[in-house]
């Protein structure tokens, strides 16, 4: 009887311990509860720039709350679309033909959401949208949209497979228009039930916002016209900025009644110096301002699959440094390819529940490429505001202000003279659009180092849940413990050894040290006679 006892509280708690490690796993599965879409690319075609486009449909499907994988198509292997509800393909060199026999053969039986981007449109991915192939050869194409309201003039076209033919429950957004016959037109976003079609993509201007309504509407639903403002934001704005000029930017807008965020980078350490003091307090006047901030993630140098841990110390210091100067970033900020990095998203990105993604730099240094996005509660694409702001054919579209199917942010460059700051303004006043207000219209967002917890809830900042009054002056409140690095048995171990061999580096110095003297005092003696 009493062994029975004990195996029946043995049973007990292994059961327990199973469920206990089962935890975090279930947490997990919920959070990554939504939509998976592999995006396969025949090439990044980097000598015309165009992996830029791979890096732009990324950011959409991240803005849109989509997991992303990204995959070369020569690195398809056989069975890998059963694990997601969506394909996108998207050609990036038309000259270099997708061969993947796997690929092609699964993608024609998938039953999940297509979306074909680019030139080489098949037959079989033509008979899923039930239309007939049309190719244009030789021709000039305007983009235009809903009543030709807004239209961009396209680059010339040396070739281009249109649809025609459709169903006629086949949705579509925005048409081309051959230059040489404007009564001529052809669908540019095509929908038709789970199947959908761009015959060009651009990273900016019009043939983004309509590329970007077609994604949102096959992928996510997004069947009525979405209504998200756009986010003035100013960036690369650092330490080392004209901090008179950002003081002077964020007050002129703050008057205008138009509201702002900046994405900005820190230092770390040195938060006693008066150049840091300086910029904090501008910091504190942009949030009283109604500005919100991005923290910036550092430039990465020599990274490593180890760098983790650096990273990780890096990013909570930034947070600890500027919640301690009543500085409080309402999420992070960072180039694109960032959420295509292991290390990078664990260590940076997961501290926060809302993210700018910027545009990739020329150069990208990964530390662990792994091409698996995640998604955030709220994610903004973040593109050049100049991008909007010219003219091809017909209206400026800062002039028209269209609305944006994701959450976007329209950037400007932290002017560096007076005389860029005025003609940012000049800039910003020909600008027609109804910025999006951060205090009505940004959700509550949290980041979080570990020792400190920062909120924003409708303009109003908590840390470690209790709401703050942000003052001009540095603030005299306790000081924020760091956090503590994360030590694993491998670091007690080479800990305990590099302790370990040190003392016996010193005794063994020590012992080398006297039998020198003695030797030398034992070798003089031979001849002192």
């Amino acid at each position: 009887m009493q062994v029975s006892k004990y195996l029946r509280h043995l049973l007990i708690l292994v059961i327990a311990m199973i469920s206990l490690f089962s935890l975090p796993e279930v947490v997990q599965a919920k959070q990554t509860n939504s939509k998976r879409v592999l995006l396969v690319y025949d090439s990044q075609n980097k000598a015309h720039d165009q992996q830029t486009k791979i890096a732009a449909v990324q950011r959409i499907l991240t803005s849109l709350q989509i997991n992303v994988r990204t995959e070369a198509a020569v690195d398809y292997q056989a069975g890998q679309l059963a694990h997601y509800q969506g394909v996108i393909t998207l050609i990036n060199w038309p000259q270099l033909k997708i061969t993947n026999a796997d690929f092609l053969r699964e993608r024609q039986n998938f039953t999940g959401t297509q979306l074909h981007i680019g030139p080489n449109l098949t037959a079989e991915e033509a008979v899923g949208l039930h239309a007939t192939l049309q190719n244009i050869y030789q021709q000039q194409l305007i983009l235009t949209g809903e009543n030709d309201k807004l239209q961009q003039l396209l680059p010339f076209q040396t070739s281009m497979v249109a649809l025609t033919n459709l169903p006629a429950n086949a949705h579509t957004i925005g048409h081309l228009k051959a230059q040489s016959s404007v009564l001529t037109q052809y669908p540019y976003g095509t929908i038709v039930g789970d199947r959908g079609y761009l015959p060009y993509f651009k990273t900016g201007g019009y043939s983004l916002m309509l590329a970007t309504k077609t994604i949102a509407d096959l992928f996510a639903g997004q069947t009525e016209d979405s209504a998200h403002q756009p986010l003035l934001t100013i960036t690369k704005v650092t330490p080392y900025s004209n901090l008179k000029l950002l003081d002077h930017l964020s007050q002129r807008l703050y008057d205008r009644g138009i509201p702002f965020a900046i994405s900005t980078t820190t230092v770390e350490g040195n938060s006693k110096f008066h150049a840091f003091q300086r910029f904090a307090k501008v910091l504190r006047q942009i949030e009283n301002r109604g500005g919100v901030i991005f923290l910036k993630a550092p430039v990465v140098g020599g990274v490593t699959a180890s760098s983790g841990p650096e990273l990780n110390g890096i990013m909570d210091s930034y947070i600890i440094q500027l919640a301690q100067n009543q500085v409080y970033p309402v999420g992070i900020s960072a180039s694109a390819y960032w959420n295509q990095d292991k290390v990078y998203r664990e260590n940076a990105l997961k501290k926060a529940d809302q993210m700018l993604l910027l545009p990739d730099p020329d150069t990208v240094k990964y530390a662990k490429q792994d091409n698996r996005a995640m998604t955030f509660k709220n994610s903004f694409y973040g593109i050049s505001a100049a991008s909007f702001n010219t003219v091809n054919s017909g209206e400026r579209l800062s002039l028209s202000a269209p609305s944006f199917a994701i959450p976007t942010a329209l950037t400007f460059t932290m002017p560096n003279s007076q005389n860029s700051l005025n003609d940012l303004e000049r800039r910003i006043e020909r600008m027609n659009y109804h910025w999006l207000d951060p205090v009505a219209n940004m959700p509550a967002t949290t980041i979080n180092s570990g020792t400190a917890a920062i909120s924003y809830r409708a303009g109003t900042y908590f840390l470690n849940g209790r709401a703050q009054q942000i003052t001009e002056q540095p603030p005299k409140t306790r000081t924020l413990k760091a956090v503590k690095p994360r030590e694993i048995w491998a670091n007690k171990f080479f800990k305990t050894q590099g302790t370990v061999l040190m003392f016996f580096f010193v005794v063994t110095f020590v012992i080398f040290s006297l039998l020198l003297f003695v030797g030398r005092q034992l070798y003089l003696k031979m001849f002192k006679h």
